[in-house]
């Protein structure tokens, strides 16, 4: 049932509400006009809505993708429904719309309709589709896109009412109005049996009406407006004649049927022919369709023979600067063979004298690497107070800035020092080897092992040495540093750190320490304090002492700095394995992360088991 208050259905055999429709569960509009049931037994809505809904029984309220719109919001009046399933549908003062395939189409006054209030639709076996209007009715033939009205005088001045369309078994269309029935026969009805004859009255080109002829030839011009006038001559009904124009080389089908008169085009060169054919209200044409053709000359360097001589000329002019090129590189070749061959001689002999500087500095450079070796002590001597420890050294250049210094005191004392000097290469190596020096002083010489005290006369004596040339300048030079001291008789330990940490383990867990916030030697602009760190390990601690090399170094597949947490990491993952193979697994990490970058920086770490 279509209410005012929404589509209501009800169960035939019960006779009872089965459910209602309204806008709380998906329709538009609660006014309801009418209800059309397909062969589906689904229900189309007519209300107001910019699109068609219908009713699914097992779905509920379903919305076509497809707008109908117009100048109104859209009041749909009146359904029908083609033989071949096609939805027609009124409106309140937009027409009426094809809806096929979820697609639609509009029918207006612009394609002949009487008027945009249409009040009943009906769509006939034929294939007719009729709309009654207020004071006449139209009749539409999808097929052929024609249009016949039949206006006042056939419903004497009345108006077609609401759904009052419908169609006999024999064919006959009874139309109800304010002024009675109106029954339209269709085996009476003459139709017209003289198809419109098609002529074309003028043609316009850039604004200049010319005479009609069969073929207009026209000079070369980027672009020519064309307008053809033209019109059907139907002696019946002049005013409901219809056309379709084809401009073959230019349009891709034949244009939709209309009433206009007159078609505009902007064209170019090239051959075209121009088309036209008009229709009646009946689908009435001729066979044959009135036509001109338009030919506009191609450009001179569009011929083909335009193409070719350019083609010649443009090959002559490429031949002639491609001899012109190769005297002129020949010139230049021959200039520049003699300047290379003299400056060959010149960079052999300099390339020879380079080669033997370079000799000489790697040959300086590995003779300094051999003193620094010797300089450094043995790692047997280490191994003879710790059986397990081990050192991994891997400077970046030939000679290091890196270094490692340790000494035996007395009978149980035993001082370990891992340090860092600024720089790396040949001025790191300067320092290392002060470094070491300056410690056999301190610690061998004048038999200190306090660490602390260490670290303070370290400081001292490299700011002494370093800038005890006032006119060149102040160095700023010095170093990292971590001085360990051991008594191996009660393994207790002490250590002071100038810059580095210190990784221990204790009862198998590692604890990071950070050291003093002091470097050793540099510009002594504050007064600089170390202090020491205690501690009583077990048999089977141990202690870890490292450079910023390897934490420094860039790797991994981001190519980003290892950092301290990834080496506390790899320490927790290797401290039960003995020293030795500790060596080997932190060398073959380092690879591993390094990849095919460089190494940055002299690489020191040491580790000792109590």
């Amino acid at each position: 049932l279509a209410t005012l208050n929404g589509v209501i259905i009800i169960d035939k055999k019960s006779k009872r509400l089965k459910y209602t429709y309204n806008i709380d569960n998906g329709l538009p509009h609660n006014s309801i006009k009418q209800i059309l049931l397909n062969g589906r037994g689904e229900a189309y809505i007519a209300t107001e809505s910019d699109r068609l809904y219908k009713i699914v029984p097992d779905s509920g309220i379903v919305a076509g993708a497809a707008r109908m719109t117009g100048n109104y919001l859209n009041k749909v009046l009146s359904f029908a429904q083609g033989k071949n399933g096609t939805i027609w549908t009124a409106t309140e003062g937009n027409g009426a719309f094809e809806y096929a395939d979820d697609s639609v189409t509009s029918i207006d006054r612009t394609k002949g309709l009487m008027s945009n209030y249409c009040y009943s639709i009906l769509a006939d076996s034929r294939n007719q589709v009729w709309m009654g209007h207020e004071r006449g009715f139209s009749r539409y033939d999808p097929a052929s896109g024609t249009m016949k009205v039949f206006g006042v005088d056939y419903v004497h001045g009345g108006a077609c009412n609401p759904q009052g369309m419908f169609e006999t078994d024999d064919g006959k269309i009874f139309i109800g109005t304010t002024e009675g029935l109106i029954i339209y026969d269709s085996s009476k009805d003459k139709k017209q049996k003289i198809a419109p004859f098609n002529n074309i009255n003028y043609v316009s080109i850039n604004d200049v009406i010319y005479p009609y002829k069969p073929k207009y030839s026209l000079p070369y011009r980027k672009r020519y407006a064309i307008k053809v006038g033209y019109v059907g001559i139907s002696f019946s009904d002049p005013e409901k004649v219809y056309y379709s124009t084809l401009l073959e080389n230019y349009d891709s089908d034949w244009t939709r049927l209309s009433t206009a008169r007159e078609m505009p085009y902007s064209i170019g060169d090239g051959k075209f022919k121009y088309n036209v054919i008009s229709v009646n209200e009946d689908g009435l044409s001729q066979d044959k369709p009135a036509s001109f053709e338009i030919s506009i000359q191609t450009p001179v360097w569009r011929t083909w023979w335009g193409i070719l001589l350019i083609f010649i000329i443009g090959i002559g002019i490429i031949a002639l600067i491609i001899r012109e090129r190769d005297k002129s590189q020949k010139k230049v070749q021959a200039y520049l063979e003699k300047e290379l061959d003299a400056r060959t001689s010149i960079v052999m002999k300099q390339k020879g004298e380079i080669e033997l500087q370079n000799l000489e500095i790697t040959d300086s450079i590995n003779y300094a690497k051999r003193i620094q070796t010797s300089i450094l002590p043995d790692i047997h001597k280490l191994k003879e107070t710790f059986k397990d420890a081990f050192i991994l050294f891997h400077p970046r250049d030939i000679v290091s800035g890196d270094f490692y210094w340790f000494d035996k005191l007395d009978n149980d004392i035993f001082v370990l020092v891992c340090a860092d000097s600024t720089g790396h290469g040949v001025p790191g190596a300067f320092m290392s080897m002060i470094g070491s020096t300056l410690l056999q002083d301190i610690v061998t010489r004048q038999r200190i092992s306090k660490p602390s005290e260490i670290l303070t006369l370290l400081d001292k004596q490299i700011f002494a040495t370093l800038n005890q040339n006032d006119e060149l300048g102040v160095s700023n030079d010095g170093m990292d540093i971590v001085v360990c001291e051991f008594n191996t008789k009660t393994n207790y330990v002490r250590f002071a750190s100038a810059m580095r940490p210190v990784i221990i383990v204790m009862d198998g867990e590692p604890y990071y320490i950070k050291g003093n916030r002091s470097s050793v030697g540099g510009e002594s602009v504050i007064e600089k304090y170390y202090d020491d760190q205690e501690y009583y390990l077990n048999k089977g601690d141990i202690i870890y002492m490292f450079s910023d090399g390897l934490p420094d170094q860039f790797g991994g597949q981001d190519g980003k700095k290892m950092k301290i947490a990834r080496l506390k990491k790899l320490v927790e993952t290797i401290v039960n394995l003995p020293m030795d193979e500790q060596k080997d697994l932190i060398l073959e990490y380092y690879h591993q992360w390094k990849g095919s970058l460089e190494q940055v920086d002299d690489i020191l770490i040491m580790g000792v088991r109590v």
